[in-house]
């Protein structure tokens, strides 16, 4: 990544004296994000110690755009690397989710299908063990799907594929902290397992319109409607990938 040669810092403004801002530790950087500098950033980020964490929770509900915009800007210190913010609060949801007996929960609310007849409750428990334990490489696999739409979607603001893949990770994790949160509803309200998936497509919905307000320049009525779209192609490339891991699954178990 290429440095600035800007004598201050693009974070907090003040006087450069060398690559690396001595005030706030902002790294001066120009060239805009790219897939081999994310890779680079994810490898590095995963096993290293990151502060802001708290604060990026706190944007990502109060101000999501300005966020997006000042990481693709090279503003990066202050904020939570998306990569990890992703895996860990899709890691916390899982670890809810089992928790709570929420997979369990919404099994029993269903009537048995034709596949559970046909194996057997046995080895279909063993198969959705096995597909459990795939669930943070679903949600991998989606999020440079999901890049595909949003970078065609809102192909006006001019963003490569790497800041997209930056904005839905952000996305991703954020919703995973909120199904968290909306997870202990359905474990005390268990009559409400009907509307599940219904429930959840909504709230991911309405945040996506939010952010997506909040970083793109465009109408409140569009963004939402391509909100709908993304959230659309978002879950039937989901439900691809639960038969293609559930076949595997089965296959395994």
């Amino acid at each position: 990544m290429e440095l600035l040669k800007d004598k201050h810092c693009a974070n907090c403004g003040n006087q450069l004296y060398g690559f690396i801002c001595h005030e706030c530790g902002q790294k001066q950087v120009s060239e805009r994000w790219s897939t081999p500098i994310l890779v680079q950033q994810f490898i590095h980020q995963i096993t290293n110690i990151e502060r802001g964490f708290v604060f990026t929770i706190k944007e990502l509900f109060k101000s999501p755009g300005r966020l997006i915009h000042n990481y693709w800007k090279g503003i990066t210190v202050i904020y939570y690397n998306p990569f990890r913010y992703l895996l860990i609060w899709t890691a916390i949801n899982l670890l809810i989710t089992f928790w709570l007996g929420i997979d369990d929960m919404l099994q029993a609310s269903m009537e048995p299908d034709f596949i559970e007849e046909q194996l057997g409750a046995e080895k279909m428990e063993s198969a959705d063990q096995q597909f459990d334990s795939w669930m943070n490489i679903l949600v991998l696999l989606l999020i440079p799907i999901i890049s595909v739409v949003t970078k065609w979607m809102f192909k006006n603001a001019k963003k490569n594929y790497a800041e997209h893949l930056i904005l839905n990770s952000y996305i991703f994790g954020h919703q995973a902290l909120i199904t968290s949160i909306t997870q202990f509803i359905f474990y005390f309200l268990p009559g409400l397992f009907s509307i599940y998936i219904v429930f959840n497509f909504a709230i991911g919905w309405i945040y996506n319109s939010y952010i997506f307000y909040n970083t793109f320049n465009e109408k409140i009525g569009t963004v939402v409607l391509k909100a709908l779209v993304i959230g659309i192609l978002g879950m039937l490339a989901f439900f691809v990938l639960v038969v293609i891991f559930s076949g595997m699954a089965l296959l395994l178990s």
